[in-house]
């Protein structure tokens, strides 16, 4: 996303809808903005400094507890791999995730896998998908889980990348899909692990191709399943 728009992996949110910009008061800029606005009206009088002060406080006190995410060492090693830079990943828990100001303010809002905001550089992918990715060789988890939460870090990761298509849903998510098995390897699956994998995340893939077309990708050329069967 940018500031942020939408690098979204699928979810019940097209990019279209997701593609407005946010101060994050928890971002530098945001930070400076209200420093500036404090300084600025001290220096009007328009209101008392120490009231300002104390809003200010408030503030960024409470922007500071509503950003509270995990980085997971694995998942930003990976996403840097495919970003080709280092890249920040946060997995939010639930209840930030469902306040992120992103998803907007109506009764049932829309929300996507996961996010790019290419203004404050970043990465944030749903819980779940982040636990999936984390603990891929978990058996415990779904297939599901763990396929979509790779499919989705990969997705993001190319939008963080500085290349032309970055800002395109359809180039990123074939680049996505076509090096998901290198993604998954990377977070610690087998070669036979990853091909268990794949289809579900080529179930993910279409959901998101099929759901909205900006996803899609005429000339894709997707990976194959292998079936696992020895002569």
């Amino acid at each position: 996303m940018n500031g942020v728009q939408y690098a979204a992996s699928g979810g019940d949110a097209s990019g279209s809808k997701a593609r407005s910009r946010l101060l994050s008061l928890n971002s530098p800029r945001g930070k400076e903005t209200l420093r500036r606005l404090l300084t600025s009206a001290c220096r009007s009088r328009a209101v008392g400094c120490a009231v300002l002060a104390l809003a200010l406080g408030v503030a960024l006190l409470g922007a500071s507890q509503a950003s509270a995410y995990d980085r997971p060492p694995l998942l930003e090693r990976v996403a840097s791999y495919f970003a080709m830079r280092p890249a920040e990943v946060r997995c939010p828990s639930l209840e930030e995730w469902i306040r992120d100001p992103i998803w907007g303010t109506t009764p049932n809002p829309s929300r996507a896998w996961g996010y790019t905001d290419m203004i404050n550089e970043h990465i944030v992918v749903h819980p779940a998908l982040c636990a999936g990715a984390v603990a891929l060789s978990d058996p415990a988890l779904p297939l599901w889980q763990r396929a979509t939460g790779t499919l989705v870090l990969v997705h993001e990761a190319y939008h963080l990348r500085r290349w032309k298509w970055r800002r395109n849903e359809a180039k990123v998510e074939c680049q996505a899909i076509r090096h998901f098995i290198v993604g998954a390897e990377m977070l610690g699956a087998t070669p036979e692990l990853a091909n268990e994998l794949l289809p579900s995340a080529l179930a993910a893939h279409a959901r998101m191709v099929t759901l909205f077309p900006e996803y899609r990708e005429r000339h894709c050329k997707l990976p194959l399943w292998k079936l696992p069967i020895t002569p």
